[in-house]
């Protein structure tokens, strides 16, 4: 019997339980990082929560000066080109949670490390993301050491096997949120809409705009405004307001 490895699940347990007792979502992802620490060490730690189209709306900073995250979103995150910016495009990866590491010291000297990472003090941060419905990054964690020590093997795969739960219960949130718009109310076999311009409609029902959305299904965005334009003309609207007022009501 491996009790190092029973004493480890008892606390995945526990922890994913506590985390689960919680029914909002931006409370839900503070538990999470305020919980962490009895299983993973870390200095500092942020939270970045996005809307369907990618954008940063709201945060929360653990040990951390607020002009650090303003430095960060207001320059690095419109740095289109930067591999540290929230722009690049990340999608869920149903076949493994999407968790990264960076040992800064290692990282090729630029204006980013100079400026932000080097001035921070950071020698490591951990990175993880939770998904929505559509597989869009919505809330992301980022623990940070500023001592000179690497995250444990043990650290990774405790947070390896954490994160698919947690990703789990945040989906939750968006299936209520879903609901609450009346999106899976709208009956869309009385419409002339083909499947593709369904699942479109759907995703501007939900307020992604047209360039997430040939992201998220992997067409150009001439493509997904044919096809916006198709919906339009079989559903008699002339703007996106006249659309969602005769679907949602």
């Amino acid at each position: 019997m491996n009790t190092n490895l029973d004493i480890l699940w008892k606390k995945i347990h526990d922890f994913t339980l506590s985390c689960g007792r919680v029914h909002e979502p931006k409370a839900f992802s503070t538990k999470i990082l305020s919980s962490l620490d009895e299983l993973c060490n870390f200095d500092q730690s942020l939270i970045y929560f996005l809307d369907g189209n990618g954008k940063v709306y709201n945060q929360y900073l653990m040990n951390i000066d607020k002009r650090w995250s303003t430095m960060y979103l207001e320059y690095y995150s419109k740095t289109k080109n930067c591999c540290y910016s929230l722009e690049r495009n990340f999608r869920e990866d149903p076949d493994k949670p999407t968790i990264n590491i960076k040992a800064w010291e290692k990282e090729p000297s630029t204006e980013f490390i100079t400026d932000y990472i080097r001035s921070r003090g950071l020698k490591y941060s951990l990175g993880f993301a939770l998904y929505d419905l559509n597989g869009m990054p919505r809330t992301i964690f980022s623990l940070d050491k500023t001592k000179n020590e690497s995250f444990t093997d043990d650290e990774f795969m405790t947070l390896y096997l954490i994160v698919p739960i947690l990703n789990n219960l945040h989906k939750n949130f968006f299936y209520q949120q879903k609901s609450s718009q009346g999106v899976e109310q709208i009956s869309w076999d009385t419409t002339s809409l083909t499947p593709r311009e369904i699942e479109i409609a759907n995703l501007l029902c939900q307020g992604i705009s047209p360039s997430v959305i040939s992201k998220l299904l992997y067409i150009s965005q001439s493509t997904t405004y044919k096809h916006i334009s198709n919906i339009y003309e079989k559903m008699h609207v002339s703007t996106l307001q006249e659309l969602l007022v005769r679907l949602l009501g």
